[in-house]
């Protein structure tokens, strides 16, 4: 099942509720709108410009000229998704040696590709998959005063570790004298109950 066939005519219940009922009913002619609407459109050239445009210039190699540097353009565009048009703004290198550059010498440079990866993990959706990919240990990341990360080698990380291992020293020790404590008095009865025939 392709997208288009997925979304065509989708109608969901959203919402019931004791007094109202809400239904979604997916309107191709509204998403249609707003996919080539202006606010999309500048939406996607400000990422481009803003983002994209500035680390590829950083990325990029300098020789003799400035050439390949000064080539970078926002080329505002349409690409089809799902069976739907929409606005869309390419990252376009003009120079003559652009396609040498990214994937010439084994593809070393990469520039287009190093920008692509870079709006990846930069934008909320790819730092929130990385973080639900990550396997956190709060061990390894010990935290200072005001939750500021503390490097571990540090005598600041060393002593915390030894302030929460003897946190737990305390608290089993705790936990022991309770034990005593709750042991005598249990003996304490018994010694009470024999010299009393059973009586407290």
């Amino acid at each position: 099942m392709t997208g288009y066939e997925f979304m065509k005519d989708r109608r969901v219940r959203a919402y019931t509720g004791t007094h109202l009922t809400v239904d979604f009913k997916l309107s191709r002619a509204g998403i249609r709108r707003i996919a080539l609407g202006p606010e999309l459109a500048d939406a996607t050239r400000s990422a481009v410009v803003y983002r994209a445009m500035p680390f590829a210039i950083r990325r990029s190699p300098r020789g003799e000229t400035l050439d390949y540097v000064s080539s970078w353009r926002a080329h505002s565009t349409t690409v089809t998704l799902f069976g739907m048009r929409r606005v869309a703004t390419k990252l376009i290198n003009e120079s003559a040696h652009a396609a040498a550059v990214e994937w010439g010498r084994g593809g070393k440079a990469g520039v287009l590709k190093a920008t692509l990866a870079h709006l990846n993990s930069t934008s909320p959706i790819g730092l929130a998959q990385a973080a639900a990919r990550a396997n956190w240990n709060p061990d390894l990341h010990p935290r200072g005063p005001g939750g500021r990360f503390v490097p571990r080698s540090t005598i600041q990380a060393v002593g915390q570790t030894l302030s929460k291992s003897q946190r737990r020293r305390r608290r089993r020790r705790a936990e022991t004298m309770m034990e005593l404590v709750s042991q005598e008095a249990q003996n304490w009865e018994k010694s009470v109950r024999g010299r009393r025939g059973g009586r407290l």
